[in-house]
């Protein structure tokens, strides 16, 4: 696929992508929820319309999207695509208007494996933060405990982010201090 924008491969956050989940809640698969409209329009606002749809299969950019159906350990069903290459996936991406195809078609990565250990713990410990509500700012005050959220999970994540921090800011200082010595030297 090759480099794209200069920075490495092209990432799953960078592609449009369709997941199975999202199309099940909007009742495109299987038994609508009660709020299926609400799911509907979100996959609407993103560009995601699919024109005929049953229990096999989806039509979504005038290209049918297989759809396969696994029993469950205890009951139940789970819905998966079937990828034109032969895998079950749950999630199917275009880039630049390509066919829907899994990341492993079109060779994507993550955008965490393309990023430097520092920056790694950087964005640890920015989602940690994004998910109890906080602003992903590493200074600002950390965000208190979302209602609902048990006390040994919010200390348990306190823990890693303040890790995560910790660690990402001596690997900036030492980053910091090779920079300025090179730059006495040159």
């Amino acid at each position: 696929m090759g480099r794209w924008g200069g920075y490495g491969r092209r990432t799953v956050e960078q592609t449009r992508s369709v997941d199975i989940e999202a199309l099940r809640r909007a009742g495109f698969v299987g038994k609508p929820r009660a709020t299926w409209w609400v799911h509907r329009q979100r996959l609407f606002r993103e560009g995601i319309r699919p024109t005929h749809w049953n229990d096999n299969a989806i039509t979504l950019d005038n290209q049918r999207l297989s759809v396969v159906r696994l029993a469950w350990h205890f009951s139940g069903q789970r819905v998966y695509f079937w990828c034109a290459c032969g895998r079950r996936v749950r999630k199917l991406y275009a880039p630049r208007g390509r066919p829907w195809r899994c990341r492993h078609c079109y060779s994507l990565t993550y955008a965490t494996r393309q990023a430097a250990p520092r920056d790694r713990l950087l964005i640890k410990a920015q989602k940690i933060r994004e998910l109890l509500g906080g602003s992903p700012a590493i200074f600002a005050a950390f965000p208190p405990k979302p209602k609902g959220m048990h006390w040994r999970r919010y200390r348990r994540l306190r823990n890693v982010h303040d890790q995560a921090a910790d660690n990402c800011l001596a690997m900036l200082a030492v980053h910091v201090n090779r920079l300025a010595r090179e730059g006495r030297r040159g």
